[in-house]
């Protein structure tokens, strides 16, 4: 009888640890499915359209007529109306009014937005970062179309424009893609 005994508390132990683990495991199930973080993933496709976009033809003249500027070259351009020496299309109009209509309108173009749409929304920032600092960002335009909500992913892309005739920094150009 005794060896009866000593079995019968050696499956029990055997019953207890698994049942601890078990529940463990759920715990931890819980915890990694429960988290429904939205993640942020880099783009080839949107890398690419942003690329595009930077090399495309403006609207805006500012020496002369036929030459239209990049939107490149508009955003140095309000960057520099931004820091006091105030340019103007030569068509009439705001150096930055006419960079976030261009790029308005690219955008609008190259990604379809709408509720039926894979995009539901998007959101474009341009800042200014100096070298000496990381932290410091100065906004020079930010744009959005649409809502960043029920997203089931974002994708994105930047650009970066080098910028040493104002102090040693880059322009930062980062676009935002919220999918459903």
């Amino acid at each position: 009888m005794k060896i009866n005994k000593k079995s019968q508390h050696e499956l029990v132990g055997f019953v207890l640890i698994v049942l601890i683990v078990s529940i463990i495991g759920v715990v931890f199930l819980s915890i990694t499915l429960g988290n429904k973080e939205i993640t942020r993933k880099t783009s080839i496709e949107i890398s690419h359209l942003l690329e595009a976009s930077m090399y495309s033809t403006s609207e805006c003249a500012i020496n002369y007529i036929p030459q239209y500027r990049s939107i490149q070259d508009l955003i140095k351009e309000c960057y520099k109306d931004k820091s006091g020496d105030s340019r103007e299309c030569l068509g009439g109009g705001d150096v930055c009014e006419s960079l976030k209509d261009n790029l308005k309108d690219i955008l609008d173009s190259g990604l379809v937005i709408s509720e039926e749409s894979v995009n539901k929304a998007y959101k474009i920032d341009v800042y200014f970062t100096s070298d000496d600092s990381t932290e410091n960002k100065e906004e020079i335009i930010s744009l959005e179309n649409g809502k960043f909500a029920n997203c089931s992913s974002i994708v994105g892309g930047g650009h970066l424009i080098p910028v040493s005739s104002f102090g040693f920094g880059k322009i930062e150009v980062e676009l935002l893609v919220c999918r459903g």
